[in-house]
């Protein structure tokens, strides 16, 4: 691919793509491959199985170029999509249910939005560490969906257009996901105790 071909927006790629210059595909798949790939490794912790359903998410997306609308997302939005859900039924495939024990589970149900934000909100070393702590024990789709809105900056309507989950749904589940949080951080800080 020459120089003057990388400078082709995304348009005109899938327009010649859907033309029969099959091999422009190749340069659309390296503008975004990694990008991909890094969310994919967000679910899929092993780099090649990542590095596969990648693979598998960019061949989707090739079969399924002509269905590409651009009026309801950009490119973008519209692999991570098709790599968040294959990411997502690799892993549902491969999980291990992690269960919360009951009084963590009491204590979830239990626990307001202002005690989780508390909790949240201390920036303490030992806090942020039991965070770190914490997130590790969430559910990898939970991890990602954090990531998505809490470090990768995605909005509420682009995580929605990513993962097929309407906008009501992810901000619930988001507050949930904190509230899971500040449990875990509340049950590490109690067996620290002990």
């Amino acid at each position: 691919m020459g120089i003057q071909q990388a400078n082709i927006d995304d348009s005109a790629l899938i327009k010649g793509i859907l033309d029969g210059q099959t091999e422009l595909f190749r340069l659309l798949a390296e503008r975004y491959a990694e990008r991909l790939l890094r969310m994919v490794r967000r679910l899929v912790p092993s780099k090649e199985d990542a590095e596969e359903v990648t693979q598998d998410a960019l061949l989707e997306a090739y079969r399924s170029l002509s269905r590409f609308d651009r009026k309801q997302s950009s490119l973008q939005t519209w692999l991570m999509r098709i790599a968040y859900h294959m990411a997502l039924k690799h892993y549902r495939q491969s999980k291990k249910s992690v269960h919360i024990a009951d009084a963590k589970q009491e204590w979830l149900n239990n626990m307001t939005d202002d005690e989780a934000d508390e909790i949240l909100s201390d920036t303490s070393t030992d806090r942020l560490s039991l965070l770190e702590q914490a997130i590790e024990q969430l559910k990898s789709d939970d991890k990602m969906l954090l990531s998505f809105y809490y470090y990768d900056d995605y909005s509420i309507k682009e995580i929605s257009q990513i993962t097929a989950h309407d906008g009501g749904y992810l901000r619930s589940r988001l507050q949930w996901i904190r509230k899971k949080l500040a449990v875990t951080i509340k049950a590490l800080e109690k067996n620290e105790k002990r």
